[in-house]
């Protein structure tokens, strides 16, 4: 067919050739490369979001806070491309998860990273691993980093793909484009034909290499104008999308990075960044000797606002009173919201007396600070608890510690009073002492080291035929020493623990003891319920539902609930014995006579035993009126047809004057000493000493 064409057609020909496979060539390389751009760019994209979000997590996942771990996870919602985002800790538990989860990758904590595509998703996912201020230190005085969790994201490809087909027809446009300007310019090949050829391979060369900002035009001459034209706009349309991508990558990084370290509602410097600043603070100090002060605030009457006006307006008091806060600081001050109405503020390079009244100075703001919601005005108060930073401070969490807990000192001392921590401080070491009990009371429950004792009360006179025992709780130390219950019971009040003791030991009771309260049914255990208890809806619940379940249990049960505790939550405490009678509990009105107004109450609570109060018990042998006080209790509790308990009986004259009296049952040393449970379970009955 060749020889059949003329001369100029062949030349046409051949010249035409070379170009459209060159273009058609160019085209298809420039669409691979952007593509693996664009694959490139979203893989980017995903795994910084997932290491900012990593990042963000770890404060989280370290005090198990699962509302925080929400609110960051959620904040990447805002992102469209990410449609799926879950966050577990070491040992396996997914704290938060959203999206479609069918499609997720198995957990493996122990990876160091993964990204895998699944058609229309990429996943990655990322080991969240504790910081320097918040892990171990060892001899060396190097920080020991551990793996803390994992975070894993499910990133949309359709708006890339979307992108991709976008920029194939575009591309195929162009390049039918580039092959029509390539046939005109075929038809008007001359001698220069060699050049415009060159330039063409040369601007294709740097678009290669990476250099979009090629301009082609009318150095080349004739047709081949045409052809550079569009190359050129190729080239452009190219870099238009890169920094398009760019810059929104650049955005999404920013943003997340701000959200990392800020509080969405008031803007001011969160927990976890303000954490990092107290560490640079301590540093600053050790190394060079600077004085920086640090305060914690807790706002007094801030939950009047929620209750009253809706957390909608305590949201905004909070916004409000953050500017006002952020006014009164000095430019190098730091100030952020540490969760709920707690907030932190670093004052730098100033000792404790400068702080002190800096401190001062936002007290005042906060006391004068009026909040209008509608038709209503509020006012709010702050303790504060100060701690200065030295050259002797020794950690970050030392430093948070100290802060906390002269915060809730100022609290306790009468709120809307700053608190500054000194060494040797009675009312901070009580407080330390009692987290620390907390945390015992935790780990003794785990490890299986709370005991239960029980302790005969016995019948002075005739009795009612059963067989009385009150149940004692005793935890038990790593060298399984027995500990007293005064030792942790006040921090258990103190920290929420109490309403999970007495579950425990219910629980306990029942799962020990129903067979043998089914074969000894004249057996009567006494439980002690806490105050707490006595508010605690949840375990409530939990009582009824349990006694409920095991109604031979119930019946043999009598529950002790203090005098105190009975007078501050009668309510309560009214419900409570009206709904478990019904079960067949029986109820004691325990350390009776400690109240100013003991016997107005009594006649409101429908109790069986009254146990006398200790205090009056103990020394009544030599005291006549604590005598007198044992007996006035005991016949009004007669006339009431209420028996009667008395504690404390330590000696046989104590025991033969309650006698005398006519008390129904004493307890004490004298009577018998506390014995394990699992004793009496087992069949054997009390060692009485008497």
């Amino acid at each position: 067919m060749m020889h059949r064409l003329g001369i100029k057609a062949r030349v046409l020909l051949l010249a035409m050739l070379p170009i459209a496979v060159i273009s058609v060539a160019l085209t298809w390389y420039f669409i691979s490369s952007r593509l693996q751009d664009m694959d490139r760019a979203i893989e980017d994209q995903g795994q910084v979001m997932a290491r900012q979000l990593a990042q963000a997590c770890e404060y989280g996942l370290f005090i198990g806070d699962a509302d925080l771990l929400q609110d960051l996870a959620h904040g990447l919602r805002k992102n469209d491309a990410v449609l799926t985002v879950r966050i577990a800790d070491r040992d396996g538990r997914v704290w938060v998860q959203f999206g479609p989860s069918t499609r997720l990758p198995a957990l493996d904590i122990a990876s160091e990273g993964s990204l895998s595509r699944d058609h229309d998703m990429l996943f990655i996912s990322e080991p969240v691993r504790s910081k320097p201020l918040l892990i171990a230190i060892d001899e060396l005085g190097e920080a020991r980093p551990q793996t803390v969790g994992q975070v894993t994201l499910g990133i949309s490809l359709e708006p890339t793909r979307a992108r991709q087909r976008q920029i194939l027809l575009n591309s195929f446009l162009l390049t039918t484009a580039v092959l029509i300007a390539a046939i005109l310019m075929a038809l008007r090949l001359g001698r220069d034909i060699v050049r415009p050829i060159g330039l063409l391979a040369q601007a294709v060369e740097k678009i290669g290499q990476g250099n979009l900002h090629v301009r082609l035009g009318g150095e080349l001459g004739g047709e081949f104008t045409i052809l550079g034209q569009g190359i050129t706009r190729m080239a452009e349309e190219l870099r238009g999308f890169y920094e398009t991508l760019q810059s929104r990558i650049q955005e999404a990084t920013a943003k997340l990075s701000w959200q990392a370290s800020h509080d969405p509602l008031t803007g001011l410097t969160n927990r976890v960044e303000f954490g990092v600043q107290v560490d640079k603070a301590l540093r600053s100090a050790m190394e060079d000797g600077r004085r920086h002060t640090l305060v914690f605030m807790d706002l007094d009457q801030f939950k009047v606002v929620n209750d009253t006006s809706g957390h909608k307006a305590g949201d905004e008091l909070l916004r409000q009173l953050s500017a006002q806060l952020r006014q009164a600081l000095r430019s190098t001050d730091v100030l952020a919201r540490l969760g709920g109405d707690e907030f932190g503020v670093l004052f730098l390079d100033c000792g404790g007396d400068v702080g002190m009244h800096l401190a001062e100075g936002l007290r005042r703001v906060v006391e004068d600070f009026r909040f209008h919601f509608g038709d209503r005005v509020y006012s709010v108060g702050v303790s504060m608890g100060l701690v200065e930073i030295d050259a002797g401070s020794h950690s970050v969490g030392e430093l948070l510690s100290a802060a906390d807990a002269a915060c809730y000192a100022a609290k306790e001392g009468g709120r809307n009073r700053i608190h500054r921590y000194h060494i040797g401080d009675k009312e901070l070491l009580r407080r330390r002492g009692e987290m620390e009990w907390a945390s015992r009371i935790t780990q003794a429950l785990d490890e299986g080291r709370m005991q239960i004792y029980c302790q005969y009360l016995q019948p002075l006179g005739e009795g009612d035929g059963a067989q009385h025992y009150e149940l004692l709780l005793r935890m038990v130390d790593p060298d399984e020493n027995v500990i007293p219950p005064m030792a942790f019971l006040p921090a258990a009040e103190r920290y929420q623990l109490a309403a999970m003791l007495d579950g425990w030991v219910l629980d306990q009771v029942i799962e020990r003891c129903a067979a043998m309260l089914e074969d000894r049914p004249e057996v009567i255990l006494s439980i002690n319920i806490s105050g707490a208890s006595l508010g605690d809806v949840g375990l409530q619940t939990h009582l009824r539902q349990r006694l409920a379940e095991h109604p031979q249990v119930a019946s043999n049960l009598c529950l002790e609930i203090t005098e105190t505790a009975a007078i501050a939550n009668l309510d309560n405490a009214l419900q409570l014995i009206t709904d478990l009678r019904v079960l067949g509990c029986r109820f004691a009105l325990d350390d009776f006579g400690s109240g100013l107004s003991s016997f107005a109450y009594l006649r409101s609570l429908p109790v069986d035993y009254l146990k006398i109060d200790g205090t009056f018990v103990r020394d009544m042998h030599q005291d006549p009126v604590d005598a007198a006080m044992v007996e006035a209790i005991h016949k009004v509790a007669r006339l009431m047809g209420v028996r009667t308990v008395a504690e404390y009986v330590e000696d046989a004259a104590t025991a033969r004057m309650l006698e005398e009296m006519g008390v129904d049952y004493a307890q004490g040393y004298h009577i018998h000493r506390p014995q394990p449970l699992h004793e009496l379970c087992a069949g054997k009955g009390a060692r009485t000493q008497a």
